[in-house]
């Protein structure tokens, strides 16, 4: 739990707590991206986000291509769906998806877990509240990432099998919540996408 430990954890101006996501990160936000709103070929593109706070910062080491990737349509689809973007039915079915998933694996209730500190746990004056918060999220952490981990060894026992041909008739050699995250990833990518790529050869929307 130390390694997430940041000069926001401590604060008694703006605790953070111990986190992996620091939402409303107290530093400058940039509101200037492109918004597109509206329906179907009534694209409305917008100068400027929604809303005006609630910076995020992400603990991490130096992600990949492909992890900026997944978080970029992630937060596009979330976001969409939250605030009644031009993707807002695209991203309720994620949402969708997403909990169904989780449900399948027996997951849905890490859902339930403080991922981010909440106003309750900030304005506690009991520091056993704020700890117990921390430990309640550290303990979903630990639970995801065993699952993960659990996850990955048993895709490379399936690849070896398969590459030595020793897995059961009937098996589906490459199931899982990893490999079900990957095609719903793909799924909504590519729908994305391809439904962009139509409304700029159409020249839909105006700003």
């Amino acid at each position: 739990m130390g390694d997430l430990e940041t000069t926001f954890s401590e604060s008694t101006a703006y605790p953070r707590g111990k986190r992996l996501v620091l939402y409303d990160a107290n530093g400058d936000f940039e509101r200037t991206f492109p918004w597109w709103t509206g329906s179907d070929e009534n694209r409305i593109v917008e100068p400027n986000l929604p809303f005006s706070n609630g910076r995020s910062d992400v603990l991490v080491g130096s992600g990949s291509k492909q992890d900026v990737e997944n978080i970029n349509l992630i937060s596009t689809l979330l976001v969409h769906a939250q605030y009644g973007g031009y993707w807002k039915n695209l991203g309720q079915r994620f949402e969708a998806d997403m909990l169904k998933m989780l449900d399948e694996h027996v997951l849905i209730g890490l859902l339930e877990a403080p991922w981010i500190r909440t106003d309750d746990a900030e304005s506690a004056d009991d520091d056993d509240a704020e700890s117990a918060d921390d430990e309640r999220f550290f303990a979903a952490l630990q639970e995801l990432v065993a699952y993960t981990f659990q996850e990955v060894s048993r895709l490379r026992k399936l690849r070896s099998n398969i590459r030595n041909r020793w897995f059961n008739q009937g098996e589906t050699p490459l199931d899982g919540i990893l490999v079900d995250m990957q095609r719903i990833l793909q799924k909504y990518r590519r729908e994305l996408v391809t439904q962009s790529r139509i409304l700029d050869r159409a020249g839909g929307g105006a700003s």
